[in-house]
């Protein structure tokens, strides 16, 4: 007897094995994260998405019958999501947008670095390698009141076939002629194991992971996710080798683009925090407050004079008050820096971001939701002083703590305001020692 033709769900893992291998061949620094990934073949997703632990998964119908060359960019896109951290660098942004930016970006450097076209119907915006996944989550999150991408691989969802199970009800007619015994029953049709809509995106969710490799528990899961950010690391390690000696040898490939390397190095520098975002992140901690309490008096009620003590606040949801120093060397880092802020303000529990503008004087005050931070729009550009709006919040006696970004070089109050200040020096002069608040290093 011949051998069994293998099953769609064996071909299609056959092939999706083969495909990783003609990754790391041809795009060596991925290797290592070829081989943390576990491939899992199901139709829950119309061509193939990734979990942050490496769980892969392909679809039978597709990795069964398409090109190989293909294939080989399918799973170098999903391999690219761990390598960007597509799952840790949404921040306050909705994480869908996040991966369909990078779908954007991914698929951009790709068809760069295997000279092919995006298949499958992928995403495609010429150029989004060179932009910040910032700006193009900004530019999504504007647009959502037009034609919502469906994110990667959007044609084969379009293909995706009715369930064939589904049948039209039975008439009152036909059920009494079959309990008669006069009308054959109708027999049951197999059911389509394609799902009835695909989820969005092609990035896994923890409870995704969890759901559909039930054999892995947390711990192991949580290990698997560690390994995953190491050999990512070490894949932006070695494209800037691979790079460097291309430039040195000039035996690279002639393109002249930066932009893969470039992306992978903020998707690491994002993944750890040096040590200037761990201190804010701390200072955030310590000054945030919370429900009201007597442990600690409020200061508006120094205000009064009939002995009545107000309370003071537990954590909860809270204002964080910014002061902007918008003088012209502070124009390309001050934007930057607000999208990291905006990701800090979540886990500290900020709920309202209070941004005043400052050059010689208060040049925008506005309240604002911390995801709009990343898309905030800076004004000003003139002198760097300060003092009008440190001491404006210094009337205010609900205000508890003040963050002021600047490059050092300005004027400001020389008595100590009746708040805590911590002062973000982005790139400025080691020499700026204010007698007050505590300085943090903001290195971009």
């Amino acid at each position: 007897m011949p051998p069994e033709p293998p099953t769609p769900e064996q071909l299609a893992a056959a092939n999706a094995t083969r495909a990783l291998k003609l990754v790391a061949a041809t795009l060596p620094h991925l290797s290592g994260l070829v081989h943390s990934v576990r491939v899992k073949v199901t139709r829950k997703y119309p061509v193939a998405a990734i979990g942050a632990s490496g769980l892969m998964l392909v679809n039978p119908a597709v990795f069964a019958e398409a090109p190989l060359p293909d294939l080989v960019f399918v799973v170098a896109h999903e391999l690219m999501h761990l390598a960007l951290d597509t799952f840790a660098r949404a921040g306050n942004a909705e994480p869908y947008l996040v991966n369909v930016a990078h779908d954007y970006v991914i698929n951009d450097i790709l068809s760069v670095e295997l000279r092919r076209e995006v298949p499958c119907g992928g995403l495609v915006r010429h150029g989004a390698r060179q932009e910040s996944l910032e700006s193009l989550v900004a530019e999504l999150a504007r647009n959502e009141g037009g034609d919502r991408p469906d994110g990667c691989w959007s044609v084969e969802r379009k293909k995706k076939k009715k369930r064939k199970g589904a049948k039209k009800p039975k008439t009152a007619m036909q059920e009494e002629l079959e309990r008669a015994g006069l009308l054959p029953p109708e027999p049951e049709e197999a059911e389509d194991d394609e799902p009835d809509d695909y989820p969005d995106g092609d990035a896994l969710t923890p409870e995704d992971e969890a759901e559909l490799e039930p054999e892995l528990g947390p711990k192991e899961r949580t290990a698997s996710r560690d390994r995953v950010r190491r050999e990512a690391v070490r894949a932006v390690s070695l494209k800037e080798l691979r790079e460097q000696m291309d430039k040195a040898t000039g035996h690279g490939q002639g393109t002249g683009d930066g932009g893969a390397t470039r992306t992978l190095m903020e998707a690491v520098a994002t993944a750890y925090q040096p040590p200037w975002q761990l201190a804010l992140q701390h200072w955030l901690d310590a000054v945030s407050p919370g429900p009201r309490s007597y442990a600690k008096p409020s200061r508006r009620g120094a205000e009064r004079d009939d002995g009545v003590v107000l309370a003071g606040r537990k954590r909860e949801g809270w204002a964080l008050h910014v002061v902007l120093d918008t003088s012209g060397s502070m124009v390309n880092t001050l934007p930057r820096i607000l999208g990291l802020l905006a990701s800090f303000c979540e886990s500290a529990g900020v709920n309202q971001v209070h941004v005043m503008q400052c050059d010689v004087g208060v040049t925008a005050d506005e309240w604002l939701d911390p995801a709009e931070l990343t898309s905030y729009k800076i004004t000003g550009f003139g002198g760097s002083d300060m003092s009008p709006a440190m001491d404006e919040l210094s009337d205010d006696p609900e205000v508890n703590a003040v963050l002021v970004l600047t490059d050092g070089i300005i004027s400001y109050p020389r008595a100590e305001p009746p708040y805590s200040v911590l002062w973000g020096l982005v790139d400025g002069s080691h020499s700026f020692r204010p007698g007050y608040g505590t300085v943090v290093h903001v290195k971009t």
